[in-house]
């Protein structure tokens, strides 16, 4: 359990004992949407005390985020957004929170929870052939992991209010080539499942952002993103934008929806010119197209 401090909620602990807390006639509450949320689902996790109550502190995980984190809103409730992760299937999930509240003066801990009743989502099988000069990226294990931690660290701080505004927009004009989720063999060795969209368009094609933020990461990164942008839209919600031929912004910059970061490329682990593009909740994939067509509320 953590204390709220400005306007982030911090997870404290890694797991949560979820004891049974005494109930009366107020109570705070856990909300979730949508309640039937498919793979790729992006889920707005809200808690509301009861009136007079004042939240101080949350703990929670869900899914295969370990801490989640809560933002305070004006209206004295908290927000979290959490992904709803590829690998699940169709069944119902009870998410818990343990919280601190102030109530007639006094703090109290309680446990709250919702459930939601998950659809399931079938995703393709996609073989993708190589020369085994370039498939043998998938042998350099260190350097992978060495990426994907340079990667990870630049966004495990996020601001900790949106950045974002309106709807959220595809980064460039092209054709969706492969899909989020697709499972990947690659020369008949299995690679995993996608963790973005690839659009396939022209080498020099613009890449936009797909809304306001601020550029954690501009590098590249040769052994599988190559040219790599990273931005964070606030409250632990990221774009990534992959296998640029050029980038044109640089970490640290602040960010309008649609100005552009780069070029389309064929930079790192491919085999064309496209744009890699992933929506990231924290670290967990999410779909993009989604939120492009159900857009995101704070």
């Amino acid at each position: 359990m953590i204390l709220l401090k400005r306007r982030t909620l911090q997870y404290a602990i890694a797991t949560i004992a979820l004891a049974a807390a005494g109930h009366s006639a107020r109570a705070a509450k856990l909300v979730v949407g949508p309640l039937s949320p498919q793979p790729g689902d992006v889920l707005k996790v809200t808690i509301w005390p009861a009136k007079g109550e004042k939240l101080n502190a949350v703990g929670m995980a869900a899914f295969d985020t370990e801490r989640v984190q809560f933002f305070p809103r004006e209206n004295g409730s908290a927000r979290a957004f959490v992904g709803f992760p590829f690998d699940r299937s169709g069944s119902k999930y009870t998410l818990k929170a343990r919280i601190e509240i102030t109530r007639d003066g006094q703090k109290i801990e309680e446990t709250i929870s919702a459930v939601v009743d998950a659809k399931a989502r079938d995703f393709p099988t996609q073989r993708i052939s190589m020369k085994s000069s370039t498939a043998s990226t998938m042998n350099q294990k260190g350097k992978l992991r060495a990426e994907k931690k340079l990667v990870q660290d630049k966004m495990k701080t996020t601001n900790s209010a949106p950045l974002w505004s309106g709807n959220w927009i595809v980064p460039t004009a092209g054709r969706s080539s492969s899909a989020y989720g697709r499972k990947r063999y690659v020369n008949g060795k299995w690679w995993g499942q996608h963790n973005g969209a690839d659009i396939k368009a022209g080498s020099g094609a613009a890449v936009k952002a797909s809304n306001s933020g601020r550029v954690v990461l501009s590098q590249n990164l040769p052994t599988l993103r190559g040219n790599t942008v990273v931005i964070d839209h606030g409250c632990n919600i990221f774009t990534v934008y992959m296998h640029l031929s050029k980038r044109r912004v640089k970490a640290g910059d602040s960010i309008s929806k649609g100005q552009r970061i780069g070029d389309v490329g064929a930079t790192g682990f491919v085999t064309g010119p496209h744009l890699h593009w992933e929506l990231r909740v924290g670290w967990e994939p999410c779909d993009p197209f989604k939120i492009v067509r159900s857009g995101l509320n704070f």
